[in-house]
C-alpha cells in the first residue's frame, strides 16, 4: 500500500512530466503490487524483477491496460525482462526478444534487454517488427546517442513496411544510483576529499547530457514526419540518485524507477523545486570536465560499468570491481539479485 504523503509525492512528479515506475524487489512483492491499488492507481508502469513468469507479466499488463488505452500508449507499460545470458549474442538475443513478447502477448508489454552492442543491433530489429523495447543499462551520452540511432532506424524500417509505428515503444533507461557508487569509489580511490563539489554531481550530469541529445534529435525535420506518423517519443527512465533523492532528476517526458521502500522515504522530504534537466548543458559540462581532470573518465568508466552489470544479472550475484568475467552465448544463467537497477 501507498501512504498518503507518497500518493501526493507521485501526483507531483505526474505534474513535473515525470512518469513513475514501479521497481519490485523480487516476483512476490511484483505481485503483491498487483493485488492492490498501488498499480494503476498510484504508479503506472512497472518494472518486471528477474525470475517473473510469463503469467505474472500477463496479469500486471492486464492491470494497467487500461492507463496505457486511457493515454493512447504513452504510460502503462510494464517492462520484462529478456534471459541475459544472450547480451552478447545478438541472434540468440533477437529470438529470445521474439520469444518474450509472444509469451507475454500484451500490447503494453516492452522487452528489457541490456544494450551492449549486441543488444544496439537487435534493438532496431524488434522495433521494426512491432516488438516494444526497454533499452537498459545505458551508461554514457554516447551510448543514448546510438540508442536513438537505432530506435530511428527501426522506426524507418516499419514505416517502411506499413507497420504502425504506435506498436512500437522504446524506453531507455541510465541507472544512476550505480553510476554514482562507482564514480564515489574512483573518487575515494584517487584521495579526492569527501566534500569535493564533483561528488554526487556525476549522474546528474550524464543525465542531462541524455536529455539535451534526446531534445535536438527530436527537433529535427524527419522525426517530424516519424511522429506524423504515429512514432511515439522515445522515453527517458532514471534509477534514482545515489543519495536517494527524488528531486534531482526532473524532466518533461521522463520517467523514474522507485521501490515502495525509496518512494516512502522520499514522501518523508520530498525537496521537489522543479525541472533540473532542461538548458543544463554547461553545468553538466563543467562536471564532466572536472571529472576528467581529476583522472575519471566517463567513456572509460560507462565501458566497465556495462561490463559489470551484465555479468551481475548473467551470474546472479554481484561482481567484484575489476573482474568482471567474460560472457560467452552458453552460459548458464540465474536470475538476477533483488534490486535490479533498470
Amino acid at each position: 500500500m501507498v501512504s498518503q504523503g507518497a500518493g501526493a509525492l507521485l501526483r507531483q512528479l505526474v505534474s513535473e512530466g515525470v512518469s513513475p515506475w514501479l521497481s519490485a524487489r523480487d516476483p512476490e512483492e511484483f505481485a503483491s503490487a498487483a493485488r492492490y491499488p498501488t498499480l494503476g492507481g498510484h504508479f503506472h508502469n512497472a518494472l518486471a524483477p528477474a525470475g517473473t513468469t510469463a503469467a505474472q507479466a500477463r496479469r500486471t499488463c492486464d492491470l494497467l491496460l487500461p492507463v496505457f488505452e486511457a493515454s493512447r500508449g504513452t504510460v502503462g507499460h510494464v517492462s520484462v525482462p529478456v534471459a541475459p545470458r544472450w547480451a552478447h549474442d545478438a541472434p540468440a538475443l533477437l529470438e529470445a526478444a521474439r520469444a518474450l513478447h509472444r509469451a507475454v502477448g500484451r500490447p503494453n508489454a516492452l522487452v528489457r534487454m541490456p544494450m551492449t552492442p549486441a543488444g544496439l543491433a537487435v534493438l532496431a530489429d524488434c522495433l521494426a517488427e512491432g516488438i516494444g523495447v526497454h533499452a537498459c543499462l545505458v551508461f554514457s551520452d554516447e551510448r543514448y546517442a546510438e540508442v536513438l540511432d537505432a530506435y530511428v532506424a527501426g522506426l524507418e524500417r516499419s514505416l517502411a513496411s506499413g507497420r504502425a509505428l504506435g506498436s512500437a515503444p522504446m524506453v531507455a533507461s541510465f541507472p544512476a544510483a550505480v553510476f554514482d557508487r562507482e564514480v564515489d569509489a574512483r573518487l575515494d580511490e584517487l584521495g579526492v576529499a569527501v566534500d569535493h563539489a564533483v561528488r554526487g554531481a556525476a549522474g546528474l550530469a550524464v543525465a542531462r547530457r541524455m536529455y539535451r541529445i534526446r531534445e535536438e534529435r527530436l527537433s529535427g525535420d524527419w522525426w517530424r514526419v516519424l511522429r506524423a506518423n504515429g512514432a511515439p517519443q522515445p522515453r527517458l527512465l532514471w534509477g534514482p540518485g545515489a543519495d536517494g533523492g527524488v528531486g534531482a532528476l526532473i524532466g518533461w517526458n521522463t520517467a523514474l524507477a522507485l521501490s515502495l521502500d525509496a518512494l516512502e522515504s522520499a514522501a518523508l522530504d520530498p525537496a521537489l523545486t522543479g525541472d533540473t534537466l532542461l538548458s543544463a548543458e554547461a553545468e553538466a559540462a563543467c562536471a564532466l570536465r572536472a571529472l576528467e581532470r581529476l583522472g575519471v573518465r566517463v567513456p572509460e568508466l560507462a565501458a566497465v560499468l556495462e561490463a559489470q552489470e551484465v555479468a551481475r544479472l548473467q551470474h546472479g550475484r554481484a561482481v567484484r570491481r575489476g573482474s568482471v568475467p567474460a560472457a560467452s552465448p552458453g552460459s548458464g544463467y540465474s536470475s538476477g539479485p533483488a534490486g535490479e537497477q533498470p
